[in-house]
């Protein structure tokens, strides 16, 4: 599909490639619908060390997006640019070893009740995954961070909430907190109506979450600061408590 390769460029950040002719005539052949020419492109491009042209490569040759699904050819364009110091191929790398595993995982299930050593094998993939996701945010990427903290909620959610999960919880909502602190409006917004939603004694901690995406510049956030400050400043008095 033409159109979803077009949106896979325009997600790895094309104006990065700006300087980069092979990479821009890559482009050109998409948009033709020239997709082995332009998979020929960012062939070379990504020879050449543009890591970015490696990521967009390796993103779709795991998705078999207009080309045949070669996973392994994948892993190993995005590997290279992780490895490279690229923060956007070690989050494309977490996420298809994490989604790969996730369907692998689904057909298991389906199927049959997986082997004791299909369950090892599988987490330890997964661990794999995460390790990606974990480098790309300790290097300061947002989408790695948030990728990461989602990550670790979905498990939760799966495995009996926060209740059974206390100290997975802690380490997801901290991880998720440094991708808002690092101007991840959505991952913001994500997490404080997570917050809000646990119960009113998180309402504290969703209220700061707000008013980081308010200060960031986004207009939501601030009425949604203000509605939820005024609820704990209520709470407050209620119970006769000093914030």
């Amino acid at each position: 599909n033409v159109r979803l390769v077009l949106s896979i460029l325009v997600l790895f950040s094309i104006n990065l490639w700006a300087d980069v002719p092979m990479t821009k005539k890559a482009m050109r052949e998409y948009k033709k619908g020239n997709i082995s020419k332009a998979v020929e492109l960012l062939g070379k491009s990504c020879d050449g060390g543009e890591l970015n042209a490696c990521v967009n490569l390796g993103y779709i040759y795991t998705r078999g997006l207009s080309v045949k699904k070669e996973f392994a050819k994948g892993f190993a364009l995005l590997k290279k640019a992780c490895q490279s110091g690229n923060n956007k191929g070690c989050v494309v790398l977490g996420n298809a070893i994490i989604e790969e595993e996730g369907n692998l995982w689904y057909n298991f299930q389906r199927d049959k009740a997986p082997a004791l050593k299909d369950i090892k094998e599988h987490e330890k993939r997964l661990d794999v995954g995460k390790k990606y996701l974990a480098k790309a945010c300790e290097a300061g990427s947002a989408m790695g961070c948030s990728r990461l903290g989602g990550v670790y909620w979905n498990y939760i959610q799966q495995n009996g909430g926060i209740k059974k999960q206390p100290k997975l919880a802690k380490k997801a909502f901290d991880i998720l907190t440094k991708a808002c602190d690092l101007k991840d409006i959505r991952t913001c917004m994500q997490l404080g109506y997570t917050y809000e939603n646990i119960g009113e004694k998180y309402f504290l901690p969703a209220s700061k979450i707000y008013k980081k995406a308010c200060d960031f510049g986004y207009k939501k956030a601030c009425a949604d600061y203000e509605r939820l400050d005024r609820a704990v400043i209520r709470g407050a008095l209620k119970r006769k408590i000093t914030l």
